[in-house]
């Protein structure tokens, strides 16, 4: 898709933003967001008369550029990136949902148009356009369409004495002790602010740790569902906050405690060639692992010696498979930027489609609380080992060719230097700091 056709239909129409205003009048604020390639979340806050002049406009709010890859977790600023370009963002309004977490307060994702990017590249490099653009491209071209729907883990913690520690529940996963407590108002909360915002969720539940639950939202078109999941992890923070606790979706936030993952549900339709979508995502999956791992320490949640490999209904598997088409992705953690994971597992799926690649690995049909060994491994095809450390997976990234053209030059390779320079910077602190440090933002 070209620019001008991004560029004219980024913010869609005013009469949404109008009407939802006219609805929720008690609306005075609305957090303009997006994630940069950091994974960190953004935002500029407009006024109700501000952002009612930018939606009539058709107009963004100018920013510094590079804005996606200027920062690190660690907010150091890559001196050397900085241009003296602006870049902007155009809020969707579309995407506009009130913060129930929020009193006063709505939300609207945004596209991020680099100003440093020429030659009617400048939506390229964002994720949520860039999201969007493979949506789009693959119903128009294929007749394919993608739901995904998530599952999403976090803790809920106490640090109010300067060590962060797990909120006092019953251990047990799924025991009804573990809910019986003080606690369940605030999950409520959490779940009914969910909901009001239009995000249908299935169940929650503990997770097997004390103060560790799990809420699993319904499916929703790739897009939609990235805006639903940051929602997901703003509601949790900014609720738990309100009755003075933490909540984290970190990977490894405690050394004695359970790992945390934010498992995806992809399916597609029709399911035509969804083997070889399968054998596109598998074979380029230890290279995805920069996107949907991409935290210093989210390897801490691998399995000794973790293959890659599909499987019937087995979550000992890194790509459950629940049914033609239909599969639950066991990788990605909170810290990934939706858009960009999303955008970049379907272009490796879609690679295979594209060029019908046969799905040659089989089904060990076996469940394993810890990987393969190589010997039985090679009995099912199954090859390609995940990369344990973040380094590791930046290096399959940059070594993977046809995905790497597939997602673009510009996008892997601003990507590299982001993380390249965060994983340098965390490999110098202990594990404490990197939690302390990570922690205040996931």
């Amino acid at each position: 898709m070209g620019e001008l056709a991004l560029r004219d239909n980024v913010s869609g129409n005013v009469n949404i933003l109008e009407t939802f205003l006219a609805n929720n009048p008690s609306i005075q604020y609305i957090r303009l967001q997006w994630i940069d390639f950091s994974g960190c979340l953004m935002v500029r806050v407009a006024t109700k008369s501000f952002a009612l002049s930018l939606g009539r406009k058709g107009s963004g709010i100018t920013i510094a550029s590079p804005i996606l890859t200027s920062t690190t977790i660690d907010n150091t600023l890559r001196v050397e990136n900085l241009d003296m370009g602006e870049d902007e963002i155009f809020p969707d309004w579309s995407s506009l949902k009130v913060c129930y977490y929020a009193p006063k307060h709505a939300v609207a994702m945004c596209f991020v148009k680099e100003g440093g990017m020429v030659n009617g590249r400048g939506f390229q490099r964002c994720p949520r356009s860039r999201l969007r653009e493979i949506c789009s491209s693959t119903k128009q071209n294929h007749g394919v369409e993608f739901l995904m729907g998530a599952e999403v883990e976090f803790f809920i913690f106490d640090d109010s004495t300067g060590t962060p520690t797990p909120i006092d529940t019953v251990p047990n996963i799924f025991a009804a002790a573990s809910i019986n407590n003080n606690y369940l108002p605030i999950l409520e909360e959490i779940v009914e602010s969910i909901q009001d915002a239009g995000i249908e969720v299935r169940q929650f539940h503990t997770e097997g740790s004390p103060g560790f639950f799990e809420i699993s939202t319904e499916p929703l078109p790739p897009v939609q569902s990235a805006d639903a999941l940051v929602y997901c992890h703003e509601a949790i923070r900014n609720i738990c906050r309100k009755h003075g606790l933490r909540g984290t979706v970190f990977p490894k936030p405690f050394e004695k405690f359970s790992r945390v993952g934010s498992h995806y549900h992809l399916s597609m339709s029709p399911v035509d060639k969804h083997e070889s979508f399968l054998a596109g995502m598998l074979e380029h999956w230890t290279a995805l692992a920069a996107f949907y791992m991409p935290n210093y320490d989210s390897h801490l949640r691998l399995k000794l010696n973790e293959k890659v490999c599909w499987s019937l209904d087995n979550r000992s598997a890194t790509h459950r498979k629940m049914r033609d088409g239909y599969w639950e992705l066991r990788g990605v953690d909170g810290t990934a930027n939706p858009y960009l994971t999303l955008m970049a597992i379907l272009t490796a799926g879609m690679i295979g489609f594209e060029k019908e690649k046969r799905l040659t690995m089989e089904d060990p049909k076996q469940f394993f609380m810890e990987g393969l060994d190589d010997e039985e491994a090679e009995k099912f095809g199954i090859t390609n080992e995940m990369p344990t450390s973040l380094k590791a997976a930046l290096e399959c990234l940059d070594a993977a060719q046809e995905l790497k053209e597939a997602l673009g030059p510009d996008l892997v390779g601003g990507y590299l230097k982001v993380k390249r320079q965060e994983e340098d910077a965390f490999g110098k602190l202990t594990g404490s700091e990197r939690r302390k440090l990570s922690m205040k933002i996931f």
